[in-house]
C-alpha cells in the first residue's frame, strides 16, 4: 500500500501543518507503510491519500479522486475548517468532505461542527508529539509569559501584550513572542510594539528545537487563540511542564479538558494575569493537571489510530 500525506504548503515552510504532515509520515513509516509527504498532490501512485485541510487541501482530493478513481481519501480537519470555512458555507470544502472516505478531527467535540449526513466517516485520531526531552526551567527573574504560534488573527497572537501594556507597573515582567507572522497586518503589529514596550520580544520564525527552548525557559505559556483544531505549542508545553494560560474554546479543551483549571474568560486575560501575580493560583496544579492526560497524546496511541483507519479502509497490507 502506498501512502501520499498532502500539505497545502510547502514542506519547506514552518507551518503547523508541515508538522502534522511531518508527523504522520514519520509514524506511518516507522510502521512499514510505504508513506511519503508532498505539497498537495504530487501525481505520483498512490492508494490512499491523506490530505490536510478540506478547504485548502481540496485541490489535491480532486486531483487524486480524478487520476486514481479507486484511491481512498481521507481528510483531515483543521481549526479553520471546522470554526471558519466550513460554517460560512465553503463548497470547495464541502465538496471535497463528501467525495473523502473517511474524516479525521483531533478532538470529539469537533464532530458536532460537521453535518449529520457526514459524521459517520468521522474518526477521532488525537495528535502526538516527537519525545521532547526538554524540562520546564524558567528564568527567575523576570517572569517570562510565551506566546508560541504564527501570528495571525485567529491567534489574537498580541492579546498578551495589549494586556501587560495597560500595567506599567508589571516591570518585572517580559513577553516572548515566538513565531512568523503570517500577514503584513502582523508583521507590522509585531514590530509596532518592539517599540513600544521594552518587555516585548520578538524572537520570529525558529526551528522546533529553539523554540521549545525558549518556551521551556518562560514561567508561563498563554494560547489566546479564537479558535483552534488542536494546537500543537499547547502540547507541548504541556509535555514540557510549562504552565498553560488558555482561552476556553474547543480546541483547547479538547486537548486540556473541559476541567482545566487554566482557562481565562473572554475578556479576563488581565484580570487572569493579575490573579497570577498575585499568586491566587496554583501554576503546579495547572501543570499537574495537564500532565496527567498526556497519555492520549503518545505517538503510540497515534500510530495505533491510524492503522486502525487504513485498516478500515479494507486494506490487507496494514501491519496491524
Amino acid at each position: 500500500m502506498k501512502v501520499c500525506v498532502a500539505s497545502p504548503y510547502s514542506l519547506k515552510e514552518l507551518k503547523g501543518n508541515t508538522v502534522t504532515t511531518e508527523r504522520i509520515v514519520a509514524l506511518l513509516r516507522a510502521e512499514g507503510v510505504e508513506v511519503r509527504g508532498s505539497h498537495l498532490f504530487d501525481g505520483e501512485e498512490a492508494d490512499v491519500l491523506i490530505a490536510l485541510h478540506a478547504v485548502k487541501g481540496a485541490p489535491a482530493v480532486f486531483e487524486f479522486r480524478e487520476k486514481f478513481p479507486k484511491g481512498k481519501v481521507v481528510v483531515l480537519l483543521t481549526g479553520t475548517d471546522l470554526y471558519e470555512s466550513l460554517p460560512e458555507g465553503s463548497e470547495v470544502g464541502q465538496r471535497a468532505l463528501e467525495m473523502a472516505d473517511r474524516i479525521v478531527v483531533v478532538q470529539e467535540a469537533a464532530i458536532l461542527r460537521l453535518p449529520e449526513n457526514l459524521r459517520e466517516k468521522v474518526r477521532v485520531i488525537p495528535a502526538s508529539l516527537d519525545p521532547i526531552e526538554m524540562k520546564a526551567a524558567p528564568e527567575v527573574p523576570p517572569f517570562v509569559i510565551s506566546v508560541v504560534g504564527h501570528p495571525r488573527a485567529v491567534k489574537r497572537p498580541f492579546l498578551t501584550i495589549e494586556a501587560v501594556a495597560k500595567h506599567p507597573e508589571w516591570t518585572n515582567l517580559e513577553v516572548w513572542q515566538i513565531g512568523e507572522a503570517l500577514d503584513k497586518a502582523s508583521q507590522k503589529e509585531g514590530e509596532a510594539w518592539l517599540k513600544r514596550d521594552s518587555r516585548y520580544r520578538w524572537f520570529g520564525g525558529l526551528p522546533r528545537e529553539e523554540a521549545l527552548a525558549l518556551c521551556a525557559k518562560s514561567s508561563l505559556t498563554i494560547n489566546s487563540s479564537i479558535l483552534e483544531g488542536g494546537a500543537n505549542a499547547v502540547v507541548e508545553a504541556m509535555t514540557m511542564g510549562v504552565p498553560i494560560l488558555a482561552s476556553q474554546i474547543e480546541g483547547n479543551e479538547g486537548i486540556l479538558g473541559k476541567d482545566y483549571p487554566g482557562y481565562f474568560e473572554e475578556g479576563k486575560l488581565e484580570e487572569a494575569l493579575q490573579g497570577i501575580l498575585d499568586r491566587e493560583f496554583d501554576l503546579r496544579e495547572w501543570v499537574d493537571f495537564a500532565s496527567a492526560r498526556l497519555p492520549l497524546f503518545s505517538r503510540e496511541a497515534e500510530s495505533r489510530s491510524w492503522l486502525e483507519l487504513l485498516a478500515d479502509l479494507n486494506y490487507d497490507e496494514v501491519p496491524l
